[in-house]
C-alpha cells in the first residue's frame, strides 16, 4: 500500500504495518468535542428563551395547529388566539372552527370541541394538563433535565430565522418527540411539534407573540353548555 507518489509504506518502529490508532483517536475526540458543544448550545438557546419567557407573566399569540393522522389519512388545520398567564392559567381558543377551546383554569383542564361533539366536554385536573399545553414549563424551563436535547441547527421557517431543536423526554409523556423552534431574533419560540405514538403528528404555529398581553379577565374561564355531558378523568 502507497501512501503517496514515491513515499514508502508508514509503519511503525519495526517497519510492520501503518499505526492508524492514534489517527481513530483524533478523529473520535473531535466527534465527542462538536456533539458537547452542540448539546451546549441547545441548552444555552433554551436557557436563554426561558428566561425571555420567565420575565413576563402573561403572554398572547395568533396560533395556527396543524394535525396529521396517518392512520385515517387524515389532516385537519384549524386557528385561533392562545393565553398563557402564570402560575397554571392556559386558553386555546379555535376561531376555525369557531368554539373549539382547551382550557386551564387553575383548578381544572377543559376540552371542548363542538366541531366534533357539541354535547361532550373533557374534565381533567389542571396538574395532568402538561405535556404541551404550558409551553414554557414544559419546554423551555429546566429542559436538560427532562428532555436528551439534540440541536438540528439553524432553519428559515416562514418570515423568522430559528434554530432547530429536538427534544426526546426522559420521562413518559403522551408524546414520543417534540421539536421547537427558537426564533434566533428575541429567542421567540415559533414552533412546535410533537410526535405521537399512534403516529400523530400536531405543529402549532405561533405568530404576533405579545409579552404582557392582557387578555380580559374571562378568558381563562370556561363554563360547560347546558344539557352537554362532562367526561371526567
Amino acid at each position: 500500500m502507497m501512501w503517496g507518489r514515491g513515499c514508502p509504506e508508514r509503519g511503525g518502529a519495526s517497519g510492520g504495518r501503518p499505526t492508524r490508532v492514534p489517527v481513530l483517536a483524533a478523529a473520535m475526540a473531535v466527534v465527542f468535542t462538536a456533539d458537547v458543544h452542540a448539546q451546549d448550545r441547545s441548552v444555552g438557546i433554551l436557557q436563554d428563551a426561558a428566561e425571555r419567557y420567565g420575565a413576563v407573566e402573561t403572554l398572547c399569540a395568533d396560533f395556527t395547529q396543524h394535525l396529521r393522522v396517518p392512520l385515517l389519512g387524515s389532516e385537519r388545520t384549524g386557528t385561533g388566539r392562545l393565553c398563557q398567564s402564570v402560575p397554571n392559567l392556559f386558553a386555546m381558543r379555535f376561531d376555525d372552527p369557531a368554539g373549539d377551546l382547551i382550557i386551564v383554569d387553575g383548578l381544572f383542564a377543559w376540552v371542548y370541541f363542538p366541531s366534533n361533539d357539541a354535547k361532550t366536554v373533557l374534565k381533567t385536573s389542571a396538574d395532568q394538563s402538561a405535556g404541551g399545553r404550558d409551553f414554557h414549563r414544559e419546554f423551555l424551563e429546566d429542559p436538560e433535565s427532562k428532555y436528551d436535547v439534540t440541536y438540528e441547527g439553524a432553519e428559515e421557517l416562514e418570515v423568522w430565522t430559528t434554530f432547530r431543536l429536538r427534544m426526546v423526554p426522559m420521562r413518559p409523556m403522551d408524546y414520543e418527540t417534540a421539536t421547537v423552534w427558537i426564533d434566533q431574533n428575541g429567542s421567540v419560540l415559533r414552533r412546535l411539534e410533537l410526535e405521537y405514538p399512534n403516529g400523530n403528528i400536531r405543529t402549532i404555529t405561533l405568530d404576533n407573540v405579545g409579552f404582557g398581553a392582557d387578555p380580559g379577565p374571562d378568558y381563562f374561564s370556561f363554563a360547560p353548555p347546558d344539557g352537554a355531558l362532562v367526561m371526567v378523568r
